[in-house]
């Protein structure tokens, strides 16, 4: 269900007191640009610098010449981290909380900026695969992505429905999994091991030629226990990518992942408080497949156009959850599908440095459904509730960027979205990146909205359903001051405030008892977001980052779950040589609001981890990698009874040919 519950107010973050410090910042840095090193706009110095996003525009860009927050989280970066799982690896970034129901197989959701998982848009190599038949209201379980497949991580935040349309409420995160870049033949396989459970097992073949390149990966883990949860992963991906002659390239690819897991289910107080002790199974496979072709020259015009398919099957056995102070929940079984199918097409063109812009069309179809059996109504009879619904989308759109001046850009973007339906919506995406005289200093402003159709499980699903839900919407200003000490450091230091409207929440008429899905009033989230990159010598690296925020329920409904309102990281990388490392990582999270049938309502406590990864290369293509995981054995839940990941050691090693 969604994730906001009637509950008692809670005290709020600090976040506002501090906004006037930062935001005098501009002219302590006034005194030290003189001395400071010009670098590209907004970045530590690292390659992920350099490499163009494309998540953030349709245009060309790198981070630094955005004006929307953006962060990459490159190979490099993944092999120093060593993570055991992909939550491990988004859980070391400003502005962004992960948490999970226990140590393995339950359910993966990522917060941004006060806003949950279902108004995050999820991409995986640029495919949506949100959910909108699913209780959680279109969220992505990011248990189902193998980690040890990842090439990069690209993380947006605030809206960004100008450029993706539906789902983009609050921010995207698009995984981008590994492709053949070298010529000739090659591969690599890898294989870990470590405590509870902990097994992986995959490799990657490539054929890389001038006019053709293609790979096809396997990947399988197995994590945790039993008794407490467990989950199973197997990957099977391929792509062919051609390119007979310079202006023209095309793609196809296909991608299927099978996931099983064994958990608690949600509200049940977890190993440590539920009644039941039996566990949920959940079976779902994940397809998708597509093909692109692009061809002319930025400088001219180039054409673009794409057709992708998302189709995702679950079948679940849910175990009843005893009422504890709250309400009971019946034993039953659901079977759910979804596939989505994307046809796109742009055209773009380049003026040299000073201008660019793109437009295009986009269809959407929709199509999915869910049935259930249960006792819902606790008569002693099984009953069948059930819904399937269908809906289209078309969207235009359109997107620039000009430099005005040598200083300054500007980027202009909007889309207008016809959801089946629902009236059309118009988002729009303004922003500014202005580079100050001193050379190292650049400060960028940006204003967005964002949408998200209400979900078909809020629409159709017969308890609660309520097919006059309208659209859930954001706003978002921001200000982002970036400054650069040297070549590979840095301070990034962001300030906004969100806006969101008609969030749909699940409530129960105090009066007739009747279940209902509901559009909330207006939800304010204001932040700050300091982020610091720092090379202390030539062998050792550092970076901190902060998160501040002051969630404000203006409708007087209840307080939003499971959002901490502060946040802390900070990381050491210690090169002993060009072939070895050892990163040290710790995190900090505030008290957060939680819940469960034996406990209702609870403030959990806050809790500090600290993680460790060594990291050793063997020749050119050999890489062992060691991990301790919450090396101090820190004692903590992150939902009411389910205990987190206790100490472990994990073992990886990579090699290739």
């Amino acid at each position: 269900m969604p994730q906001g519950s009637f509950a008692q107010p809670r005290r709020r973050s600090p976040a506002l007191s501090v906004l006037g410090s930062l935001l005098a910042l501009p002219l302590a840095f006034a005194g030290t640009a003189a001395r400071s090193q010009a670098v590209p706009r907004g970045g530590g110095g690292g390659a992920a610098e350099n490499q163009v996003v494309i998540t953030a525009s349709r245009l060309p860009a790198t981070p630094g010449g955005l004006a929307q927050n953006v962060t990459i989280i490159d190979q490099k970066q993944v092999q120093e981290m060593n993570p055991g799982r992909v939550e491990d690896l988004l859980g070391r970034l400003t502005g962004v909380y992960v948490d999970r129901a226990g140590k393995s197989g339950g359910f993966s959701s990522l917060y941004m900026r006060g806003a949950e998982n279902s108004h995050l848009l999820l991409m995986i190599d640029g495919v949506k695969v949100n959910d909108p038949t699913t209780t959680r209201g279109s969220a992505y379980d990011l248990s189902s992505i193998d980690v040890s497949q990842i090439e990069r991580v690209e993380v947006l935040r605030g809206p960004a429905s100008a450029i993706h349309g539906g789902e983009a409420l609050a921010g995207v995160l698009n995984i981008v999994t590994r492709r053949a870049t070298q010529q000739g033949f090659s591969g690599s396989a890898y294989a870990a091991v470590g405590q509870q459970g902990h097994r992986k097992l995959g490799g990657t073949l490539t054929l890389g030629a001038d006019s053709l390149r293609g790979q096809i990966s396997v990947g399988a883990s197995r994590d945790g226990n039993l008794s407490e949860g467990r989950q199973r992963l197997n990957d099977l991906s391929g792509s062919l990518r051609l390119t007979p002659g310079p202006s023209i390239e095309a793609e196809v690819f296909v991608r299927r992942t099978e996931r099983a897991s064994d958990a608690f289910p949600d509200d049940s107080g977890g190993p440590r408080l539920a009644i039941n002790r039996e566990l949920t199974r959940r079976d779902a496979t994940d397809t998708a497949y597509g093909a692109s072709v692009a061809t002319g020259q930025a400088s001219s015009l180039r054409l673009q156009a794409s057709v992708t398919v998302y189709e995702r099957d679950e079948r679940a056995n849910n175990v009843a959850v005893d009422p504890g102070v709250r309400f009971p929940v019946p034993a039953f079984s659901s079977d759910t599908n979804f596939r989505r199918t994307t046809l796109n097409a742009t055209v773009s063109r380049q003026w040299g440095t000073a201008a660019s812009v793109v437009a295009g069309l986009e269809r959407q179809q929709e199509d999915g459904g869910l049935n259930s059996l249960g006792d819902f109504d606790f008569d002693g009879n099984p009953d069948a509730l059930a819904f399937n619904l269908k809906r289209r989308t078309d969207s235009v759109f359109a997107e620039g960027r000009v430099r005005l001046v040598p200083p300054l850009s500007v980027q202009v973007g909007v889309r207008r979205d016809r959801v089946q339906g629902l009236s059309a919506v118009t988002t729009p995406h303004l922003g500014a990146v202005w580079d100050l005289p001193n050379g190292a200093t650049t400060l960028k402003a940006t204003y967005s909205k964002g949408f998200k159709p209400p979900s078909f499980f809020a629409l159709g699903f017969p308890i609660g359903a309520n097919p006059n839900l309208r659209p859930e919407r954001s706003s978002n200003a921001e200000l982002t001051l970036a400054h650069r000490f040297g070549s590979d450091s840095s301070l990034e230091v962001s300030v906004f405030e969100i806006d969101y409207k008609d969030l749909v929440d699940f409530t129960v008429d105090p009066n007739t008892f009747v279940p209902l899905n509901i559009n909330r009033g207006t939800i304010v989230v204001k932040g700050v977001e300091p982020a610091l990159t720092l090379r202390v010598t030539e062998r050792l690296r550092a970076q901190l980052g902060l998160t501040l925020l002051d969630i404000n329920e203006e409708d007087g409904l209840a307080p939003l779950r499971n959002r901490p309102e502060r946040r802390a990281h900070a990381s050491l990388v210690y090169d002993f040589d060009a072939g070895s490392s050892l990163l040290v990582a710790a995190s900090t999270t505030g008290s957060f609001l939680d819940r469960s049938n034996p406990t209702a309502d609870i403030t959990m406590p806050g809790f500090t981890t600290v993680d460790l990864a060594y990291a050793l290369q063997f020749g050119k293509h050999t890489r062992l990698k060691l991990a301790l995981d919450n090396a101090l054995n820190k004692r903590y839940e992150q939902f009411v009874g389910f205990a987190a990941q206790e100490r472990r050691i994990r073992l990886e090693l990579r090699s290739g040919f």
